[in-house]
């Protein structure tokens, strides 16, 4: 099967989806009669996903422990969370929303309370009588990513005493940190360039482009520059959380690079499935986060088209990229959100100004980690024009028409981006053969 990974990665999909269903859900094992090979497929990690979607589904009052992986103003989100029962600690598959004032990212905790089932992302959540956080009980990934959650409050610190009027822009951009007010957050959603503030593959893209440049200065061997670049590209995207959006990115450019390096020939479409499946397998619900389901459709979208656009150049390239992007996501921004129909458009001269202000970002904090500070705080005052384009960008384009969403307005955009995909070659024939 060409395609294999992307239908294993469907299959996994409609088995989260359908999991309250189960185990009714096991029905699909029906298929395994007709005896085609993508349909065994289908229907065994179809159940797969049901099944890893009904695990540990339990609520009432718990004592547990974990990890902070990201913070938010209310909440944190843990990962490696455990629950104490029958006189011992048992580890949960799924992740859990902890809403608390006392436990940060980058710390180990320990909380009492309710856990309360949803089937959203994280499933669970708890707001705990008592919780409380400590960085001294990590070990392994977790204490290397405590350690670049500090060095990322360090860097915002930087930005706030070098770049006070636009340290919340610089801040966001780089990331994702929700730092901006109420006022200035809904004029980024009304502007239709809320994807620049929200770490993804345009970023991770940008950010392995710029070390890649630098790391070719010293060395021109793939073999030392790839590796290279991914690994500082993972520090990056790690310090965002890191989001569904930089760890799909992500995941994505060290798979790439390693075909490329020992020269085996990949499907993109199928390397999306790839990454995709794993991110299921390790946290089923991830399915239902916003952010994962605009990431991954807009991926596919310009993995879809990328035959086509290879054909354009310059700014009709760039136009029609970022017009596909916004196809992509459409049907999700007309369900949680509103859409800005210029932001396709508006996005070409977003990202021309986004790019050297993330090259800007990175190498301050790179020379602030090499404790050049002088020369860090020169180089992002002097992005500051940049950043200052930026927020007029913002200013403006959050006057146009912004379209409410609504259940039409998403059942349209579908239907849109499904013939589009269809009408360029990709029809389900074509995935199962």
């Amino acid at each position: 099967m060409k395609y294999f990974w992307l239908t294993v990665f469907c299959a996994l999909s409609a088995g989260v989806i359908l999991s309250p269903a189960f185990p009714l859900t096991a029905l699909a094992l029906l298929l395994l009669l007709f005896r085609k090979k993508s349909l065994t497929f289908f229907a065994i990690f179809l159940f797969l996903g049901s099944f890893l979607a009904t695990v540990h589904r339990i609520s009432g009052t718990h004592e547990i422990v974990g990890y902070a992986k990201i913070e938010r103003s209310s909440y944190v989100i843990a990962t490696n969370v455990k629950i104490f029962s029958n006189g011992e600690w048992k580890g949960l598959l799924h992740n859990l929303k902890l809403y608390s004032k006392e436990v940060h990212a980058g710390e180990s905790f320990y909380a009492v309370g309710k856990i309360e089932f949803h089937f959203a992302y994280p499933p669970l959540t708890m707001k705990p009588t008592f919780g409380v956080g400590t960085e001294f009980g990590n070990r392994g990934f977790e204490k290397v990513h405590s350690k670049l959650v500090e060095f990322k409050r360090k860097i915002i610190e930087f930005f706030q005493n070098n770049a006070p009027d636009y340290s919340e822009l610089f801040s966001t951009l780089v990331f994702s940190d929700p730092s901006f007010d109420a006022s200035q957050a809904e004029k980024v959603r009304k502007s239709g360039l809320a994807h620049l503030f929200a770490v993804s593959g345009l970023h991770v893209g940008i950010v392995y482009t710029l070390f890649d440049v630098l790391i070719s200065l010293f060395s021109h061997s793939l073999f030392v520059r790839r590796p290279l670049s991914v690994l500082f590209t993972l520090v990056f995207a790690t310090m965002t959380g890191p989001s569904p959006s930089a760890l799909r990115a992500a995941l994505m450019l060290v798979v790439w690079n390693f075909f490329k390096l020992i020269d085996y020939p990949i499907e993109p479409l199928n390397l999306l499935g790839f990454v995709a499946t794993l991110n299921l397998l390790f946290e089923p619900f991830i399915l239902l986060s916003p952010s994962f389901l605009m990431s991954y459709c807009a991926a596919a979208t310009l993995v879809g088209m990328q035959e086509h656009l290879k054909t354009f150049r310059g700014i009709v390239a760039n136009l029609l990229i970022s017009l596909f992007a916004f196809l992509g996501v459409a049907p999700f921004l007309s369900l949680f959100s509103t859409m800005n129909l210029l932001a396709p458009l508006i996005s070409v001269p977003a990202v021309l100004l986004a790019t050297p202000l993330l090259w800007a970002s990175v190498l301050s904090m790179f020379l602030f980690a090499m404790n050049l500070q002088s020369a860090a705080a020169i180089l992002i005052r002097g992005a500051t024009p940049l950043a200052w384009a930026m927020q007029k960008l913002i200013d403006l384009s959050s006057y146009f028409l912004n379209l409410s969403g609504n259940f039409l307005a998403y059942s349209l955009s579908s239907a849109l981006l499904l013939f589009l995909l269809w009408h360029f070659g990709h029809s389900p024939k074509n995935f199962t053969s």
